[in-house]
């Protein structure tokens, strides 16, 4: 079926822009496309030719320019419009002028129809799973990336290239990314990942690994109406003193855990921090697995569902292994877009 899917898509793709248009129809639309383009009078290089070719140039593996200035004129061609030199300066400055906010209402439109796509089926509990992660790409080797996101400190000037910080958001639900937010890539992942809160919502389950287990976090999540599961942070691990709380079993226990007195690495104000809860009633579940070399470890995981008998830690220990989902979709993004760092 796959080999079929990609005969199908190179038969459709082959010729002109018009191929991706027509495989993308039924989510963007040329009605949609057209009501949200503020390059309308620009026919050969407008926003809605120029978004395919750069589509084109992603999907068919870094496509050149030249590649996509042919595609535009073949397109041209069909519409009986005039057709474009065979420069790509044209084109290249045509990509960099395409407007945010014309990407983030088609990102918003591919996430909706997502959405509306999600049954019970897709979900665990009624809840929508959430993956959060993050890592790090390379750059242009430009004067204005340096200066926003340096190259590694270990790196001789001149002998490398910027790296920028990037934490995503994935609805495990559907496979799209809600949001991604980026940092310098020395900046720790918890603070990119404060401003991804605001996109939880009520009914979401938030899976995360122990960097993003803290008391702001966790904290701002259950604010806005969303469960978290995660690993525990390895700072409250090693400090972890199984006999303290309630006992549920010789493998859980319910804990609460105190406001720490001092924001470190946080980026809320005094007052916000203030604001957080004073306490905050989680549970706890243990359980060994075997790492990658084979060793049998001890793993404690960290979740906001205290109902140990609707949500039995089995369950709970299988769903965390989920997660995993998000480093994958991680990889496939920055070996498509050809930011692998």
């Amino acid at each position: 079926m796959q080999a079929a899917i990609r005969q199908s898509r190179a038969i459709i793709t082959q010729h002109s822009l018009s191929g991706y248009a027509v495989l993308f129809e039924d989510i963007l639309s040329g009605d949609f496309l057209k009501s949200i383009d503020p390059t309308q009078r620009q026919r050969s290089f407008g926003h809605i030719p120029v978004l395919w070719a750069w589509l084109a140039q992603i999907l068919e593996a870094n496509a050149s320019c030249s590649k996509a200035v042919g595609l535009i004129q073949s397109w041209c061609r069909v519409c009986k419009l005039p057709i474009p030199s065979s420069c790509t300066s044209s084109y290249c400055q045509a990509r960099q002028r395409i407007q945010v906010d014309f990407l983030k209402q088609i990102h918003d439109r591919i996430i909706t129809r997502l959405s509306c796509r999600v049954t019970t089926r897709n979900q665990w509990h009624n809840f929508t799973l959430k993956a959060m992660d993050g890592s790090s790409v390379q750059l242009m080797d430009t004067t204005a990336n340096q200066e926003l996101y340096p190259q590694p400190s270990s790196q001789k000037p001149g002998c490398g290239f910027p790296v920028m910080g990037i934490v995503g958001l994935l609805n495990l639900s559907h496979g799209g990314w809600e949001h991604v937010e980026t940092c310098p890539y020395s900046d720790h992942d918890s603070k990119a990942a404060a401003k991804l809160t605001k996109h939880l919502q009520d009914g979401d389950l938030l899976l995360a690994d122990r960097a993003f287990c803290s008391y702001e976090l966790i904290a701002s999540s259950l604010a806005r109406g969303s469960e978290v599961l995660m690993r525990l942070h390895q700072a409250r691990s090693k400090a972890l003193d199984w006999k303290q709380g309630k006992r549920i079993g010789p493998n859980e226990r319910i804990v609460t855990w105190k406001r720490p007195q001092y924001r470190v690495g946080s980026t809320l104000s005094v007052d916000q921090w203030k604001h957080l809860p004073e306490t905050l009633t989680l549970r706890l579940i243990r359980f060994g697995y075997e790492n990658r070399e084979g060793n049998k470890v001890r793993m404690i995981l960290v979740t906001s569902l205290i109902d140990y008998k609707k949500y039995p830690e089995v369950e709970l220990a299988t769903l965390y292994h989920q997660r995993w989902d998000v480093e994958l979709k991680l990889r496939d993004l920055k070996t498509t877009l050809g930011m692998d760092c």
